[in-house]
């Protein structure tokens, strides 16, 4: 049986590399816990953010 999975709330900034603008963003994922809901937001964000350095900000597990 798979591990139960839970719906989170993932907030924080972009720091884009050639200007160092910030922009700030908030993503929901499923995921097992706190830990795996960021490793999961770091994975999307490296693949689909423009370069630059993220940093998280909150995490809230919600409600289903």
């Amino acid at each position: 049986m798979p591990p139960k999975q839970s719906f989170y709330k993932v907030s924080g900034v972009l720091i884009q590399k050639k200007d160092n603008a910030e922009d700030g963003f908030s993503m929901f994922i499923k995921a097992i816990d706190d830990n795996h809901a960021v490793t999961l937001v770091r994975d999307y964000l490296k693949n689909n953010a423009p370069e630059g350095r993220s940093i998280i900000k909150g995490i809230e597990k919600t409600t289903e």
